[in-house]
């Protein structure tokens, strides 16, 4: 793939997960995440990638992306496995990645719950059973359903991680949910002018190329970033395809064409002139008999760059989910944005034009509203 064009400014880094419990164990990186930075709005693209994606390792030919790490760190290849995982991210996605940062099961875990854990907005039901040893039985079966939760390292790993009832692909929207959630944790507890006397913990549960320097400069940009400039990204349906390689491996093949189309999609930073406009405000107002729907709702409204100002209780039932549009024109109306969002049609959309109001529009959640829509797209 063709490098993609970039200010000089901007910050590629790539986010490891590995499938061992810690990070002298070498492993696969079964999460692979592209956090690009801009500095001066600023803001970040998270772009995630399948484990499975077939890409061409230098010098090794093709093979799941996951094994690459792996096989630079045992192989000699310069750098070892970030060198070559850089390399194999820069030739199949034509990004050029300046750091990485690994964690493994036993780091991650130390670092949620020194944060005292992560709030998570739960779209889809999701149970699985996960080895435990700190159960009698030595496995504990886990239910989430739709709503804001409460998890500690050990069920944020597994929340992050499962894939029973799922796909890889839902994998990925999970782990940037609690990516976003450990951001918010982090700027509650005004972790950032903390980091210098954190740096050595930090580096005993984390493998990166970044130094302290590099770390504090982060540290001011990411003081300074607002949610709603994060775009989530995903190489997934649409992008790539299921295939049975030569050594009888499933692997996801990706469409070139798609794929470099989302790349440089994902790593356009706002515009300057759009991102000085105020966002398009909204009001939840939940009619449903579940209090968290609401707080789920403002979550994904959040990602698709909506300013939530407000979520409460609707006064009375509401059968179905309807959206009040306060606005006085259709140019440039996020409504039809709205509307797919919540599989809406035009009888369920309340036309109340107000020249001097305080929000544009209000969603309210009726009996029908299902959260797990929005993310069954990926």
């Amino acid at each position: 793939m063709p490098l993609v064009e970039q200010p000089s400014d901007v910050i590629n880094i790539l986010l490891l997960g590995s499938d061992q419990t810690d990070i002298n164990s070498v492993g696969r990186t079964d999460v692979i995440i592209i956090a690009s930075v801009s500095p001066d709005l600023p803001s970040v693209s998270l772009v995630s990638i399948p484990r499975d994606f077939y890409a061409w390792i230098p010098g090794h030919g093709f093979d799941k992306i996951n094994t690459a790490f792996s096989r630079g760190e045992r192989n000699g290849y310069p750098g070892g496995g970030p060198g070559l995982i850089k390399a194999t991210i820069e030739y199949n996605f034509g990004i050029r990645i300046h750091y990485y940062a690994r964690v493994g099961f036993d780091g991650f875990i130390k670092i949620v719950d020194t944060l005292g854990g992560v709030d998570v907005a739960v779209e889809c039901p999701l149970s699985d059973t996960f080895p435990d040893p700190d159960s009698p039985t030595g496995q504990t079966d886990v239910d989430w359903l739709p709503g804001i939760h409460h998890l500690d390292g050990k069920h944020a790993l597994w929340y992050a991680r499962s894939r029973w009832s799922t796909s890889d692909f839902d994998r990925n929207r999970r782990q940037q949910q609690v990516l976003r959630g450990l951001y918010r944790q982090i700027l509650t507890l005004g972790i950032i002018p903390k980091i210098p006397e954190l740096w050595g913990v930090l580096k005993e549960n984390i493998s990166t190329d970044l130094g302290l320097d590099e770390l504090l400069y982060l540290g001011a940009i990411g003081s300074r970033l607002d949610m709603m400039n994060v775009k989530s990204r995903f190489v997934g349906r649409g992008v790539v395809q299921a295939w049975t390689a030569p050594n009888g491996a499933y692997v996801l093949v990706p469409d070139y064409e798609a794929l470099g189309s989302l790349v440089r999609e994902a790593l356009t930073p706002p515009a300057s002139a759009r991102a000085q406009q105020r966002a398009f405000r909204v009001e939840v107002w939940n009619g449903t008999p579940y209090e968290g729907l609401g707080y789920v709702a403002a979550e994904r409204l959040g990602w698709e760059g909506f300013e939530v100002v407000s979520v409460e209780p609707a006064d009375g039932t509401y059968p179905r989910t309807q959206i009040v549009d306060f606005t006085t024109t259709s140019k440039g109306s996020p409504l039809p944005r709205l509307m797919r969002l919540y599989k809406r049609n035009a009888s369920d959309i309340i036309s109340q034009p107000t020249e001097n109001r305080e929000v544009d529009f209000r969603v309210i959640l009726g009996y029908d509203y299902d959260p797990c829509v929005a993310a069954r797209g990926y």
